[in-house]
């Protein structure tokens, strides 16, 4: 048995195939129950640059077609869809790419802060159903503390840019001073409740949060000193916005090609900026098309994490020595799992003979007193610890499967 993953990221795929294989949080229990059907136990860790399935399987052969039937079963997706797309690792390397991703290093933006709680939510939804427990649960563990160690040993989260603040950044570049602009951000999700503070600590002349809810939307506004409106004010709001940011987690388009075009009626050649950050997206693609519109997605925000990812070389070697060291520690936990049930039967074993043997003996030496028994209590069982020494040490040292399966042998602990 091996850690085995199956994924595709930003790096691997476009924004188009990553949406066949985004899974929102509120099906990700649906989605689990799936997964469990074809491999067992495993955790998903689904973000808007990511799709990743972690698995303990027997063999890779095994990890590829439980993944091929969770895709296909859950998602409808054919999986020779995907195949140019997907990255699969086994152990260390899975391990070392789980640590460096809850430590941002295989971030889009380098440094970014909701990867490390996205890995974390991942996790503790995967536990709750039941799907995380030995194995999977010290692995992610593990990664939790690497990503934990990252942030405070190392300077890699300090003043990193993060996607709503890559929005910002993309805002100025597209429209200059944004001290006279209206930004609307429709969605009151973590994703737009950051783009939303980033825009008012922007300097802003006016926000306004639209949501499904209403009632949401005015939760989200009032926090920001903003104003507050329902999707069907989308048409009015588009029109007088400068700067659009989209994330509501919605599996249809939310802004269509037509509102779009509605909106840029009578603008007198005013500029549209919207940057959809949402997975699917919340755009109709062909919106781009319409004059005067600008639409970014997450995959446009790549020349600014280019910039970011220069700014954080130094840091990032550092953190790259906390997941070396990491991933050591990992390996020698998962070593010993194997070589420690051995030593236990096989002290258990000896015990056993050592115990039986004095308990037939001891009845035999007549005129002994409760003192000397007990010294004989303690020299066999002094015996038994000096003659096990040595096997137990090469098989803590050795940690070879195959050596300590030859010990098993040795000592009949399998049968026979």
């Amino acid at each position: 048995m091996f850690v085995f993953l199956t994924g595709l990221s930003y790096r691997s795929a476009p924004l188009a195939v990553r949406e066949t294989l985004s899974i929102a949080a509120d099906r990700l229990p649906s989605a689990l129950a799936t997964l469990e059907r074809h491999a067992g136990r495993g955790v998903i860790l689904s973000t808007c640059n990511r799709t990743e399935v972690y698995s303990v399987v027997r063999d890779a052969e095994h990890g590829s077609a439980a993944f091929d039937g969770f895709v296909s079963d859950e998602l409808g997706v054919d999986p020779d869809y995907l195949r140019p797309h997907l990255y699969t690792l086994g152990q260390d390397e899975a391990v070392t790419h789980l640590f460096r991703v809850a430590s941002s290093l295989d971030s889009q933006i380098i440094g970014e802060s909701e990867i490390l709680g996205q890995v974390r939510d991942a996790f503790g939804t995967a536990s709750r159903a039941g799907m995380a427990g030995g194995a999977l649960a010290h692995l992610f563990h593990s990664a939790i503390r690497t990503g934990k160690r990252a942030r405070t040993e190392t300077a890699i989260g300090r003043n990193a840019l993060s996607v709503s603040r890559a929005c910002v950044e993309l805002a100025r570049r597209s429209l200059g001073d944004l001290g006279s602009k209206r930004g609307l951000v429709v969605g009151v999700g973590e994703a737009s409740r950051l783009a939303a503070q980033a825009l008012r600590d922007a300097g802003l002349a006016q926000l306004t949060v639209a949501n499904r809810t209403r009632a949401h939307a005015e939760e989200l506004a009032e926090s920001l000193g903003g104003q507050a409106a329902s999707l069907a004010d989308l048409p009015r709001l588009l029109a007088a916005a400068d700067v659009v940011v989209t994330s509501t987690g919605a599996p249809d388009f939310v802004i269509t090609h037509s509102q779009i075009e509605e909106a840029m009626e009578g603008r007198a050649q005013r500029p549209l900026l919207v940057v959809d950050i949402a997975l699917p997206r919340d755009v109709e693609p062909s919106a781009a098309s319409v004059p005067g519109v600008q639409l970014s997605t997450l995959d446009d925000l790549e020349a600014i994490a280019e910039a970011n990812r220069r700014e954080r070389e130094a840091e990032s070697a550092k953190v790259e020595a906390i997941v070396a060291e990491e991933v050591e520690r990992f390996r020698s936990w998962w070593d010993a799992r194997g070589v420690t049930p051995t030593i236990a039967s096989i002290r258990h074993q000896a015990e056993a003979v050592r115990a039986a043997e004095v308990g037939r003996t001891l009845p035999k030496l007549n005129g002994l007193t409760p003192e000397q028994a007990a010294r004989i209590e303690a020299m066999t069982k002094a015996l038994v610890k000096k003659l096990l020494h040595g096997p137990t040490k090469s098989l803590r040292e050795r940690r070879d499967e195959s050596f300590t399966q030859s010990a098993r042998e040795l000592f009949g602990l399998d049968g026979g």
